[in-house]
């Protein structure tokens, strides 16, 4: 029997040595600024071999893994007078025991008093972090403490909310930092490391197996209330906890394959499953974010539902008097105008079957393929319509049915910000007794939001400048690069200034 087990873990760690060690760095240089792993790089060197991943037990052995990469994970403390007695989604998948237990109370006074904490991964020598969005958010300082226990504070750069990614910057250099692997080569069943910070216990690793892949949980689409939001995640049985958010899931290579997003459990602690983002799809974002401020997402333009939910398929068949049966694949139920799906030729009640030749198997693969991309991309979907397969080449497009990367100089600092403005009505000046702002009519994704702006909150100033009209947000904003301080009063008329730093 011992026999047995043994030649079963040597072969699971042999065979996920191989799949990992024979791929090839496919993505283009000019859309990664953060370090793919190269030859150079990979554990699974010349020099080495399977066995060095085996104990003399015969049993897994990750200490070299780890005294590899366990220097690039960070803990993230995040100060923040906000406080809520709402209900909030990510308190069961995200639930961080420090927020728990100020739930219902007043402020802190002391305001050197970290209300939410979580981890991050080092990604560049310069001191590029990347960490959940939910970890920072509404952060009034961001405290970045590493496995040496050194102390800074961070920047933060930008945030994601649709993907739940953030990205940091500390000011130092010659940092440890960890390669990124390519999340699409991953195999269910191939063993990963967890490391993050649970319970605030610096520098935990943990253990598992990749358990499935394209998993979608709701919850980004719950919290962010946008139907852009991306879940297609890696479920793991690695031990996650309440501060593991944001940490490094990592490969026998000892290279990056996700972010550690979520945990499922009905308590706030792990019970058997864990999430994380896939590195694809946080390569992409934090780029994005740190070549252009703010996220170039493509849409196929699209709305429909997993062929393999029996019960809305029922429903889909009995009002469009189809006979469609449960399989792999998306069926559009609808195509929207002037986008890249209506330009190419997609209809109402076409399944897509794959698109530039991977597989569709639910929204979640879909929503993963898509997210990649940029506008401008084109991609290959191959569609059955009437029991005929079809091929089509569709050009995404953005929201705003734009097939082009905007420059920074070509975003606007509102649509950065991610809000519509208004002018102060009388009315208002008159009940918060002052004679200048500008309220926000509408907020989405963007810096406002990450600081914990909503919509209602009046914007006093900028940097110090009064806000009095709409553009004068663009005037004070346009081609500046630095710390962005503003100054704002909240719906319930408390005074609050935030920041963040735009590049």
């Amino acid at each position: 029997m011992k026999k047995i087990v043994f030649y079963i873990v040597l072969s699971s760690v042999m065979s996920s040595i191989i799949t990992i060690s024979a791929y090839k760095q496919y993505v283009r240089e000019e859309f990664l600024p953060f370090p793919y792993t190269s030859e150079k790089t990979k554990l699974t060197s010349a020099s080495s071999n399977s066995s060095s991943l085996v104990s003399s037990g015969g049993l897994p052995d990750f200490t070299r893994i780890v005294s590899k990469t366990i220097h690039t994970v960070v803990n993230v403390k995040n100060y923040s007078k906000k406080y809520t007695n709402q209900f909030d989604p990510f308190d069961f998948f995200f639930g961080f025991p420090d927020d728990f237990g100020n739930r219902g109370r007043k402020p802190q006074k002391n305001n050197d008093i970290p209300g939410l904490h979580g981890s991050g991964v080092i990604i560049s020598p310069d001191g590029y972090i990347v960490t959940n969005n939910h970890v920072i958010k509404d952060a009034d300082k961001i405290e970045i403490t590493l496995h040496d226990q050194r102390t800074y504070k961070a920047k933060l750069i930008g945030t994601d909310p649709s993907t739940d990614m953030a990205l940091l910057k500390i000011n130092e250099k010659n940092l440890p930092f960890i390669y990124f692997s390519d999340s699409n080569k991953v195999q269910v069943g191939e063993w990963v490391l967890a490391i993050g910070n649970p319970f605030d216990l610096n520098s935990t690793v943990t253990a598992g197996i990749i358990s499935a892949k394209n998993r979608s949980l709701g919850i980004l689409r719950g919290e962010t209330q946008s139907q852009s939001a991306i879940e297609s995640f890696f479920q793991t049985d690695a031990a996650v906890n309440p501060g593991n958010s944001g940490g490094a899931l990592i490969n026998t290579n000892g290279e990056l394959i996700g972010i550690n997003t979520a945990i499922s459990s009905a308590s706030g602690n792990f019970i058997g499953y864990s999430f994380a983002a896939p590195s694809n799809l946080v390569a992409k974002v934090i780029q994005d974010i740190k070549k252009y401020g703010t996220v170039q997402r493509a849409y196929l333009g699209v709305r429909g539902m997993d062929l393999s939910k029996t019960e809305y398929l029922k429903a889909y068949n009995r009002e469009t008097h189809q006979n469609i049966k449960s399989q792999q694949g998306f069926l559009i139920g609808e195509v929207f105008e002037n986008s890249g799906a209506a330009d190419a030729g997609l209809k109402k009640g076409d399944i897509i079957k794959s698109v530039d030749g991977k597989p569709i198997q639910n929204v979640a693969d879909l929503s993963f393929i898509v997210g990649t991309k940029h506008p401008g991309d084109k991609v290959k979907v191959n569609i059955v319509r009437n029991k005929n397969t079809k091929t089509f080449t569709v050009v995404l497009k953005d929201l705003q049915g734009r097939i082009k990367i905007r420059t920074k100089e070509e975003i606007s600092p509102s649509e950065l910000l991610g809000a519509k403005f208004e002018p102060l009505s009388k009315e208002y000046k008159k009940d918060f007794g002052i004679n200048y702002g500008i309220i926000i009519t509408e907020i989405r994704t963007g810096r406002l939001s990450s600081i914990g702006l909503e919509e209602g909150d009046i914007i006093l100033s900028i940097n110090g400048v009064k806000m009095k009209k709409p553009n004068d947000v663009d005037k004070i904003l346009k081609k500046y690069s630095g710390d962005v301080t503003i100054k704002s009063i909240k719906q319930n008329g408390q005074v609050y200034i935030a920041g963040f730093e735009m590049n």
